[in-house]
Formats: structure tokens, sequence, C-alpha cells
């Protein structure tokens, strides 16, 4: 598969995390709900790692840069929107949290994702 190829379903990716954050929801019963907060880590960290895999390891600055925002740009949005949606420091925190986390274990050897599914599609087809 080509690096346009994977570039294009990381786009994808992002827009879907975009429209997920993004539709109208009932408030939450709780004021702080752990699980929101556990999937803002892994939606962010499961980002962070995808992008590791695309991006030089002199450039993941940039994918911490361009996820902060993200996350930020989203806090903001839902924050402004009035369709049951809340703007939240803390989900801000929890998405830092997965970037850092996700740049973690793309540093530990999970950024080679792209040649790992690469040998597991060119084993399969040659069976």
């Amino acid at each position: 598969m080509s690096r346009r190829f994977w570039w294009v379903v990381g786009v994808v990716l992002v827009a879907l995390a975009l429209v997920v954050c993004l539709i109208p929801m009932p408030p939450p019963k709780h004021p702080v709900e752990f699980d929101d907060k556990i999937a803002h880590l892994l939606g962010h960290c499961a980002l962070a790692v995808y992008f590791t895999g695309l991006v030089d390891r002199r450039g993941w600055w940039m994918i911490f840069v361009f996820l902060l925002l993200f996350g930020i740009g989203v806090e903001v949005a839902q924050h402004h929107m009035n369709l049951g949606r809340e703007g939240d420091v803390r989900d801000v925190m929890g998405n830092t949290l997965g970037d850092l986390l996700g740049l973690l274990i793309g540093y530990l050897g999970v950024s080679r994702w792209p040649a790992w599914f690469g040998a597991l599609v060119g084993r399969r087809a040659a069976e």
C-alpha cells in the first residue's frame, strides 16, 4: 500500500474523530465521567501511534502540535455549539496525555506498523 493511501486513511480517521466529538449528545449524568476521559486518552493515543508510522521521527513534534491543537479546537467548538456538548479542560488534559503516550508507544517500535502491515499482506497474498 502506498504512503499516500495511508495518509488518506489518516485524514479520514481525523475527520471521523471530529464528527464523533461534535455530534450532539445528551448531557452527562455525572459532572466527571471517568470513561469519557479514558476515551479521550485512548483516541488521541491511537491517532498519535498511527501518525508515527507516517512521519519521520524528527517530525513527531508536528504530530504532537497538530493533535494538541485539534483537541483544543474540538473543546472550543463543543463549548460554543450548545448542542449537549461542553468544552472541558480535563478533556484537553486527557487528549494531551494520550498524544504523549502514543508518541512513546511509537518510539518503542510500534511506529513500524506500516512495514508490519505490508509484510503481513505480502505473506497472505503469496499464500
